[in-house]
């Protein structure tokens, strides 16, 4: 067996097999048969499935963009492996496969729990199916009540008999799918008990740990200074266990910090919260806009100043603009 990923095209599981079923949260589910898992097709956690020979289901990468990333990266990133021969495992059993292109990053992979919410809702108990990804995966999986015993690390090609694929709903398009986030949010502050909070604190999430593509801090002292005066605690969420990291946000009105998928604790603060993101010129890429819109945040954004004067010179690391966060720091409300 071998794979051109140049004949691979993204489309729907639900085109490709006719057995469908919806649960009671509204969730779209469809078993496909004989899925070919690519584990770390491109590098460590970064995954990809085939159906049919040719075809990527966009319910396994959420956003066809990914497989069109992986097929145009190669003058950029390294080739991707299964181009040569290569023999496949077998597995027969229901499988849900949380592995992508981009999950081994926490931003994304917490897209990937809004599969698992609706599955473990509507009581499927199938195996969920990942490669070798950082600690937070296995973390949370076992937080929102998924046993060991469910859990399948695969790093080698394998078949799976039957592979079960959720309706494709991502940060992009999650505004229109607001019951798929409440199930996750339902599942979460059941498992957290009393441990939620009123939603009361305000937090600068900091960029310490864990930071892979930079995007730090340029002016840490002055910011610090800042949101001090304004009562926020800091806080760097990569330090924490992913329940703690849960009962944190969960106390907090107001969050705000340099870009970064710490931001997408969003999903998880009270309705009606405040987040404030702030950027370098050189990397405006704000990915939590359509969970505000789900929840009724008010979202601010706050990018360092460039002109062809004075230029930007720090790449993606932030300068924060202060004098444009306190204007907005000014305006929240006890």
């Amino acid at each position: 067996m071998r794979i051109d990923f140049n004949r691979l095209e993204c489309g729907s599981a639900f085109a490709i097999s006719s057995e469908t079923t919806r649960t009671d949260g509204g969730a779209e589910l469809v078993s496909v048969p004989d899925v070919l898992f690519l584990p770390n097709a491109l590098d460590q956690g970064q995954s990809i499935c085939v159906a049919q020979q040719r075809t990527v289901p966009v319910e396994a990468i959420l956003d066809c963009w990914n497989l069109g990333f992986l097929q145009r990266g190669r003058d950029q990133l390294p080739q991707p492996r299964y181009a040569d021969d290569f023999e496949a495992d077998r597995r027969e059993g229901p499988a849900c496969i949380l592995g992508s292109v981009f999950t081994r990053n926490f931003g994304h992979w917490t897209e990937e729990l809004l599969k698992v919410a609706a599955l473990e809702q509507a009581n499927i108990g199938c195996t969920y199916v990942i490669p070798t990804l950082p600690a937070f995966a296995r973390a949370s999986l076992s937080f929102l009540g998924v046993e060991d015993e469910r859990v399948a690390v695969v790093d080698s090609p394998t078949v799976f008999a039957r592979a079960l694929f959720v309706d494709a709903v991502s940060h992009q398009n999650i505004a229109q799918h607001p019951q798929r986030l409440g199930l996750l949010r339902e599942l979460v502050a059941e498992r957290l008990g009393d441990a939620g909070g009123e939603g009361r604190k305000r937090l600068w999430l900091e960029r310490r740990e864990m930071v892979g593509n930079a995007g730090r801090l340029a002016n840490p002292e002055e910011v610090h200074a800042l949101v001090d005066s304004y009562g926020f605690e800091l806080v760097d969420m990569a330090t924490l266990s992913f329940p703690d990291q849960l009962r944190t946000i969960s106390q907090a009105s107001v969050i705000a910090g340099v870009h970064g998928s710490q931001f997408v604790h969003a999903q998880f603060m009270p309705k009606h919260s405040t987040v404030i993101e702030c950027f370098s010129p050189a990397y405006v890429n704000p990915s939590v806009l359509e969970i505000c819109r789900a929840l009724g945040h008010s979202y601010h954004q706050v990018v360092a100043r460039c002109n062809l004067v004075v230029p930007y010179t720090l790449g993606r690391d932030c300068q924060v603009d202060c004098e444009h966060l306190s204007l907005i720091l000014e305006s929240l409300q006890d």
